[in-house]
């Protein structure tokens, strides 16, 4: 099994799992307990779309890893100005996880793409002052809660460096060039893959007003 990626989980669910869907709302019940202890307005997750869910993944859970790594080394290498950097491919042995600059970015706690569960957990389609916890009183899958607007606005800061094009609606514009990369295994064809499908989860989520859930 990979990681699954929906979104509109009640608008999935209220038709197909009726269990489901019953156990997705009091999660989401806890989310909006959890913003209001933060004085954020709370998610009303949409219980109708006019389009079908969202579902993608299915890559390796690992594959998070990748972007993750290559995610800090383009921001290391920002915060430190180094301006001419470009990205050049990590050695094949090395374990992306216990890369020592994600390992330091990660103990910032800032980023929402580092900041969250590689196998569960939740973006919200609202603007939100910091990656938000779960508590005892209010559990939530992944314990850790985005934003799919910080999500977008970091992925979109990656892309240049992985040669993503998105046009004025932040949609991808070079889709077969995309496409033939990952198929032909190419330089970051993984860190490719994860970002562009993100992409996609984030940008679907802003505009339907639907969470992406990691499960």
């Amino acid at each position: 099994m990979g990681l699954a990626i929906t979104s509109g989980i009640l608008a999935d669910f209220i038709e197909n799992e009726p269990e489901g869907y019953q156990a997705y709302k009091v999660i989401f019940e806890n989310i909006n307990n959890i913003l209001a202890k933060n004085n954020i307005e709370p998610h009303q997750e949409p219980e109708t779309l006019d389009r079908a869910p969202l579902h993608s993944g299915g890559f390796p859970y690992v594959f998070l890893h990748f972007l993750k790594r290559f995610a800090a080394h383009v921001w290391e290498n920002r915060d430190n100005e180094n301006w001419d950097w470009t990205p050049t491919p990590f050695p094949i042995d090395d374990e992306p996880g216990k890369d020592p600059i994600l390992e330091e970015h990660y103990s910032y706690l800032s980023s929402h793409l580092l900041t969250h569960s590689d196998a569960e957990g939740f973006y919200l389609p609202v603007e939100l002052p910091e990656v938000l916890f779960d508590t005892d009183e209010n559990p939530v899958p992944g314990a850790m809660i985005g934003s799919s607007y910080d999500l977008l606005s970091e992925l979109k800061s990656l892309i240049k460096f992985l040669n993503i094009q998105l046009n004025e609606d932040d949609i991808i514009s070079n889709l077969p060039e995309i496409n033939q990369k990952i198929q032909d295994k190419g330089d970051f064809w993984v860190e490719t893959l994860v970002c562009a499908t993100l992409l996609d989860a984030a940008k679907f989520s802003i505009l339907n007003k639907t969470a992406i859930l990691f499960h």
